[in-house]
């Protein structure tokens, strides 16, 4: 973002870094960029200027290293060109109907807009399809839902004025500061079950096929069960909120850990080919500890869709070293 010139549409840039993320935020600026005819590209997949140049170092540019050879760039896909005035704010991030990328990925950069005195918007940018989690918490923002404008992949969206604030950390990576900005929008949660054990939910993907033996194992030691996805965000927080420990496969279920107290520990179980980093940042972020355990594959298919099983003797093992 270094090379951004009047020419290409700067109006202002604003360095926010120590005033929201202070001295542990130093590898990874927070800044803020406005720019006259900026656009969007499809469904919040790009940000650009208004002569085409890719903002390299706000946004996550998943799959490409650089983002000047990003795939989109390269697709013969017609988009329509749609230009509106006023001023619009670019919130959501690639992916962001998923409840780990909307609360960790771009819920932390309003936290950085309004610290950069973006107050006066006509337009908050969101992932093309809505969900109910976003809604809820753009209620406890004040977001008037008349601004609220979700970006169709069909269309290049050119705003009068695009302000683009830089994501909250790097992929995978969770700071601190950006769990307890999230965690203070909800004041008024408190107690919920000390053992809880999130189910996976009916997603088709990556299933656990001997989760009842799991859940029958874990009642006998206390545990209480629920399906994150049929509750609502308040719903979510408010069980989490008194967790000492917590069991759950890999799955976005686990941004919840963010409403848990500090020293809570997370017993993570993975499909084992399909692993990453990104709740295990989020357990050290929040002050938790942490363990995970490898499951075995037990029907083959595409990596996503595989079933797996978990060995639940080594689960019980894990929780008496652990907890």
């Amino acid at each position: 973002m270094e090379f951004l010139e009047l020419s290409q549409g700067l109006i202002a840039k604003h360095d926010v870094t120590a005033a929201v993320g202070g001295q542990y935020q130093e590898r990874h600026p927070l800044a803020v960029v406005e720019l006259a005819d900026g656009k969007v590209v499809g469904d919040l997949r790009l940000a650009a200027t208004r002569n085409d140049v890719v903002i390299g170092g706000l946004q996550t540019i998943f799959g490409c290293g650089e983002s000047q050879n990003h795939y989109i760039l390269r697709r013969r896909r017609f988009r329509i060109p749609k230009f509106r005035h006023g001023t619009a704010l670019l919130l959501g991030a690639a992916n962001s109907d998923n409840y780990y990328h909307w609360l960790l990925d771009s819920l932390p950069r309003w936290k950085i807009l309004q610290t950069a005195g973006e107050a006066d918007y006509d337009f908050v940018l969101l992932h093309s399809q809505p969900v109910r989690f976003q809604d809820d918490v753009l209620d406890r923002l004040n977001v008037p839902a008349s601004k609220r404008l979700r970006c169709s992949k069909n269309f290049v969206h050119q705003f009068e004025r695009l302000v683009v604030p830089a994501m909250p950390f790097p992929p995978e990576e969770v700071t601190p500061w950006a769990c307890a900005w999230v965690r203070s929008l909800f004041p008024e949660i408190t107690g919920g079950p000390e053992k809880v054990y999130l189910r996976r939910g009916t997603t088709g993907r990556r299933v656990l096929v001997n989760e009842p033996e799991l859940e029958a194992a874990l009642a006998k030691e206390g545990f209480v069960s629920v399906q994150p996805g049929q509750m609502t965000i308040v719903e979510q927080a408010q069980f989490l909120s008194g967790a000492r420990c917590v069991v759950a496969p890999h799955g976005a279920a686990l941004t919840n850990m963010v409403f848990a107290p500090p020293g809570a520990t997370l017993v993570e179980l993975f499909h084992p080919q399909h692993k990453n980093h990104c709740y295990v940042n989020l357990a050290a972020a929040c002050g938790h500890y942490y363990a995970c355990l490898d499951g075995r594959v037990v029907s083959r298919g595409e990596d996503r869709d595989s079933e797996y099983g978990i060995d639940v003797s080594a689960v019980l093992e894990t929780l008496k070293r652990t907890v």
